[in-house]
């Protein structure tokens, strides 16, 4: 279910009392729910519950693609010296020709195939932010040079699990303007 996880209601207090995110709650019977906060005990008990297709990447290569991209892109948002954004830009850049590489030589639409896995989840929610927020506070697209990295995003976007549970763009420029920068394209106000 998407939600503001800025402002998260009582109702998903109730069910999740600490707040943590992502969280699972599968009503076991009417007295009783399973609430599993950690991403990889939620993956664990999915995999066991539904054991096909399986969602726990199986490939190291898998699993460490793209593993550096969040942090090259929070140190550029977080950055507040514009004379270092070009060094940091360039990281990132180098990063995401990394996992341009890797992709175009998986066989499939994603990481290890055809199959959405968990590392997918997590990448792409990954390049969502790096697209909208990167695009929108420090003025880095994604090029269109990276064939594999478009391929990827679009084959991810077509996904229902993603479209449905992706936080919006605003949302996102709203998440990360908020603490680190200020937007660069004008008419963009932040909702405080």
């Amino acid at each position: 279910m998407p939600f503001n996880v800025q402002k998260k209601s009582k109702k998903f207090f109730e069910i999740n009392s600490t707040g943590k995110v992502p969280v699972l709650v599968h009503q076991v019977n009417p007295d009783e729910a399973l609430v599993l906060e950690d991403p990889l005990l939620i993956a664990k008990y999915l995999e066991e519950l539904l054991p096909v297709p399986a969602i726990r990447s199986k490939s190291r290569e898998a699993i460490v693609a793209g593993s550096d991209i969040f942090q090259k892109f929070c140190a550029l948002i977080k950055n507040k010296d514009p004379n270092k954004d070009p060094g940091l830009k360039a990281l990132l850049l180098k990063k995401m020709e990394e996992l341009d590489y890797f992709l175009q030589s998986t066989k499939g639409v994603f990481l290890e195939g055809d199959t959405l896995r968990l590392s997918d989840c997590s990448l792409l929610s990954k390049l969502l932010l790096v697209r909208v927020a990167a695009k929108e506070l420090k003025g880095f697209e994604i090029p269109a040079r990276l064939k594999g990295v478009w391929g990827y995003i679009h084959a991810g976007e077509k996904q229902s699990v993603f479209h449905e549970t992706r936080p919006s763009d605003e949302l996102i420029k709203e998440h990360w303007s908020r603490d680190f920068a200020m937007p660069m394209i004008e008419g963009y106000e932040r909702k405080l």
